[in-house]
C-alpha cells in the first residue's frame, strides 16, 4: 500500500516556474509530507501541478488562460492520468488544491467517485469518459451505465487461460480531498491588452455536492475577500442521508483574503493558520515531518524586523515581519487599481442549500482578531456584518446573525480547547517567540528566503 497525494495549486501560483514567487499552502503540505518510508512504513508520493495562468505565455497570455479557463482541464487530466499511473489496488488517494487548482481537485475527485481509477491497458477510457462527464447529467449517467455493462461482461468473458484478470476500472475511495478557498468563476477583470473583461462563468457541468466514495472533505475559507470573480465555491452534502453520513464535511471560516487563505504573500502569518488546521486534520491518515512544522513556527514567531525583497513588498514598501501575536498578521488588500472588478462580499451561513448542508463553522482566530487590534484598528469585516459572538450554556461560542421574520442564522465556532497539545495549531498559538539571535551575530536585514516558506 502507498499514498497517492495530488496537489493543484492556485491560479498564477508555481513552486518551479516563472519569477519569484511565495509558497503556497499546497507547497508547503507538500514539502510538509515525510519522506521516510523506514519511519513511516508507507511511501507518499506526491503530484505538484502549477495552476493555471503559470505558463510562459507572458503577461497577456497569462490573463486570457486564466480568464477563460484553459488549462484547467488539462490539469484534471494531468492529475488523473498520473493516479492512473501509480495505482494499485489498497492504495490511498489523497488531492488538495487552491483557488482554481481547488475547483481543479474536487472536479478530480468527483470524477475519481464516481467513476473509478482506469487500469492501465485501459487508459484511453479516460477521454470519452471526461466528455460524457462534461457534457453534462443525462450524457454521464447514461456513460456510467455503459461502463457497468461493460465491467460486468469482462468479468463474464474473462478466461483463465488469458491470465490474472485485471478489471479496466478500479472503484476507489479518495481518503481527504482538502482545499483553501476554492474559486470555480473562469472570469478576470477587463484588461485593455487582452479584452477578456467579461469571459466569466462556471463549469457548469461540475457538480459540487459531495458524493459517496469520499471520506473527508476539508475547506478553509476567507472572510475578508471581496472581489466578484473570486466568490467562494462552498461544498454542500447530498439530500439522502445515508450519503451525507457517510462524508466527513468541515468548511471553516478564517479571517483574511484569497491569498492570506491559501497562502501566497510574503507575510504568511494568517496562511500558516489554515495550513496547520489542514494539516492537522489529516494527522491520522498521513505522515508529516515534525521539522517542517517546527520551521513554520519559528519563522512565524521571528521577533525581528524584516524587509523583504519579494515584488508584493516593493509594491507596500516593505512590511514588519515581527511577530504580532496569533491571529493578528498582516491582511493583505487583494483588490488591485486599474482593475475593474466586481464587488461581492461574502455571506457566511446562507449560501446554496444553507449552512445545515455546508456544514460552515467558525475558527477561533476569528474571535481573536474581533477582540483584539491587529494593526491598531478594530477588525469588522463585512462578511462578519450582522453577527455577534454568543456563549452559549456549554461554555461553547457561535456567531449569530438576524435574518428577519424571526429567523437566525447561527455559526458554531471550532473550539480551541479541543486542539491537542503540541498539535501544529497549538504551537502556532502557544510557542513561544523564536529566541532572537546572540548580540555578536547579525539580524537578517533583507531577506526573502526566509519568509517564503
Amino acid at each position: 500500500m502507498k499514498r497517492i497525494i495530488v496537489a493543484c495549486d492556485g491560479t498564477g501560483q508555481s513552486a518551479s516556474r516563472g519569477d519569484l514567487s511565495v509558497s503556497t499552502n499546497v507547497n508547503r503540505l507538500g514539502h510538509a509530507l515525510l519522506n521516510d518510508t523506514e519511519k513511516t512504513g508507507v511511501e507518499q508520493i506526491v503530484f505538484y501541478q502549477s495552476g493555471v495562468g503559470t505558463e510562459d505565455l507572458g503577461t497577456a497570455g497569462n490573463l486570457v488562460q486564466g480568464a477563460i479557463g484553459e488549462g484547467i482541464e488539462n490539469n484534471i487530466a494531468d492529475g488523473y492520468n498520473f493516479v492512473m499511473n501509480n495505482y494499485l489496488p489498497g492504495d490511498e488517494l489523497f488531492i488538495f488544491g487552491f483557488s482554481r487548482g481547488a475547483f481543479t481537485a474536487r472536479v478530480l475527485a468527483n470524477f475519481i467517485a464516481r467513476v473509478g481509477v482506469f487500469s492501465k491497458r485501459y487508459s484511453w477510457a479516460f477521454k470519452p469518459a471526461f466528455k460524457a462527464y462534461a457534457d453534462g447529467p443525462a450524457a454521464f449517467a447514461e456513460y456510467l451505465k455503459n461502463l457497468a455493462l461493460n465491467v460486468e461482461r469482462d468479468e463474464k468473458y474473462w478466461k483463465p487461460a488469458k491470465g490474472k484478470y485485471v478489471p479496466r476500472v478500479f472503484k476507489v475511495t479518495i481518503k481527504v480531498v482538502g482545499c483553501w478557498d476554492t474559486v470555480a468563476s473562469l472570469g478576470i477583470p477587463y484588461h485593455p491588452f487582452t479584452n477578456a473583461g467579461g469571459v466569466t462563468g462556471k463549469y457548469q457541468y461540475y457538480d459540487g455536492s459531495l458524493v459517496p466514495g469520499i471520506e473527508h472533505a476539508f475547506h478553509a475559507l476567507g472572510l475578508d475577500e471581496y472581489r466578484g470573480p473570486f466568490t467562494p465555491t462552498l461544498w454542500y452534502l447530498p439530500e439522502d442521508k445515508e450519503a451525507a453520513a457517510s462524508v466527513d464535511l468541515r468548511q471553516c471560516w478564517f479571517p483574511g483574503v484569497h491569498t492570506n487563505v491559501g497562502g501566497g504573500y510574503p507575510d504568511q502569518a494568517i496562511a500558516d493558520l489554515t495550513l496547520a488546521w489542514m494539516i492537522d486534520l489529516c494527522r491520522p491518515y498521513l505522515d508529516f515531518d515534525q521539522a517542517y512544522i517546527d520551521m513554520v513556527v519559528d519563522l512565524d514567531h521571528q521577533p525581528w524586523k524584516i524587509r523583504s525583497k519579494h515584488r508584493e513588498d516593493k509594491k507596500q514598501g516593505g512590511f514588519d515581519r515581527a511577530f504580532q501575536g496569533w491571529a493578528r498578521g498582516m491582511q493583505y488588500d487583494s483588490y488591485k487599481r486599474g482593475q475593474t472588478w466586481t464587488w461581492r462580499y461574502r455571506t457566511p451561513g446562507t449560501y446554496e442549500h444553507g449552512a445545515e448542508r455546508t456544514r460552515e463553522v467558525m475558527h477561533a482566530s476569528v474571535h481573536e482578531r474581533w477582540l483584539t487590534k491587529p494593526a491598531g484598528k478594530d477588525w469588522r469585516p463585512h462578511a462578519l456584518k450582522g453577527f455577534e459572538p454568543r456563549q452559549r450554556a456549554d461554555g461553547k461560542w457561535e456567531w449569530v446573525k438576524d435574518a428577519g421574520s424571526g429567523k437566525q442564522i447561527v455559526l458554531e465556532e471550532e473550539p480551541f480547547e479541543v486542539k491537542s497539545k503540541g498539535s501544529f495549531e497549538w504551537l502556532l498559538r502557544y510557542a513561544p517567540v523564536t529566541p532572537e539571535p546572540p548580540q555578536n551575530e547579525e539580524k537578517p536585514k533583507d531577506s526573502s528566503s526566509c519568509i517564503v516558506m
